[in-house]
């Protein structure tokens, strides 16, 4: 499959999907859009995805490990995707281990251990309340929370 024939199926399958947002996202990003996935690095693959995701005018986005595999600059290019693609309307889950780099576009957290809270609210208030960055107060509650 072509990252053309990702854009045709999307298309096909989504009515809200935006294929011109997606080719000028691909654009920038250099990504041909005759290449074959199989032929694209793991980056590029991610990259592929996240812009059919966030090419969508969805009401809720649950991204997993967005940036997870791909290099320092293409995680800032990817978070700046997200955050000026989706639609305001709607809410945008981020599910990460990599607190740091994306803690400066989040709004409110939640902290989860094997299923359960640990910790939860609003980042500004938490680095107020800790004088803390969020990645900091992060390796603290976890690394005193046991394995099991």
């Amino acid at each position: 499959m072509k990252v053309s024939d990702c854009l045709d199926y999307f298309s096909d399958f989504y009515s809200d999907f935006d294929r011109t947002v997606a080719e000028n996202m691909l654009h920038t990003l250099s990504v041909p859009l005759d290449r074959k996935l199989q032929t694209l690095s793991k980056g590029t693959k991610e990259k592929v995805q996240l812009v059919l995701v966030m090419s969508r005018r969805a009401k809720l986005y649950i991204l997993d490990e967005p940036i997870g595999g791909v290099d320092p600059a293409a995680r800032d290019f990817i978070l700046d995707t997200i955050i000026s693609n989706y639609n305001p309307e709607s809410s945008v889950i981020i599910s990460t281990h990599l607190i740091s780099d994306v803690e400066r576009v989040l709004g409110s957290f939640i902290f989860i251990h094997n299923g359960r809270l640990v910790m939860s609210g609003e980042c500004d208030d938490v680095r107020e309340q800790y004088g803390k960055s969020l990645d900091e107060v992060f390796r603290e509650v976890f690394k005193c929370l046991p394995n099991s």
